[in-house]
């Protein structure tokens, strides 16, 4: 199935803002409210199976989070990215950790580096950095000791 076929399908069940296709790969726009209703339909409905990744993108000059969501299938050999806009000063998004329990780490390291938080997440804490360090790690961040680092 092209990623064609694969929106048509799609668009019959979901409001998308926006799809695109980017090295053969459709990638959807969808509102942050509608995060697990498309997830499970593509995992329930669509075969999507399995959860390659899921990250953030700090989009700082539009005061906005990216998060980002990919999805593979075994069955058909398809993949899909899904990606929600929030906020940058309040970001917050439902968890998908129950319907791939893979997210649970990939939730936990997007909020440590990105600030995002998943609500209803079962442990949602630092998983990577010491305690020392502030989180979340934008572009914007700031440490001290990096004053002290030689110019390249």
């Amino acid at each position: 199935m092209d990623y064609q076929q694969l929106l048509s399908k799609i668009k019959d069940k979901i409001n998308i803002l926006q799809a695109r296709e980017d090295l053969g790969i459709l990638n959807i726009n969808i509102e942050k409210k509608q995060i697990r209703e498309v997830i499970k339909f593509l995992k329930d409905e669509l075969k999507f199976n399995h959860l390659n990744f899921l990250t953030a993108i700090d989009l700082i000059d539009n005061n906005q989070i990216e998060v980002v969501y990919r999805l593979y299938s075994y069955e058909t050999k398809e993949k899909i990215v899904v990606r929600v806009k929030l906020e940058r000063q309040k970001p917050e998004i439902e968890t998908i950790s129950d319907i791939f329990r893979t997210a649970e780490w990939h939730e936990r390291e997007t909020y440590e580096m990105f600030g995002v938080k998943f609500l209803n997440h079962p442990d949602l804490r630092k998983l990577l950095l010491p305690d020392e360090i502030e989180m979340p790690l934008r572009k914007d961040f700031f440490h001290p000791d990096f004053e002290k680092l030689p110019e390249i």
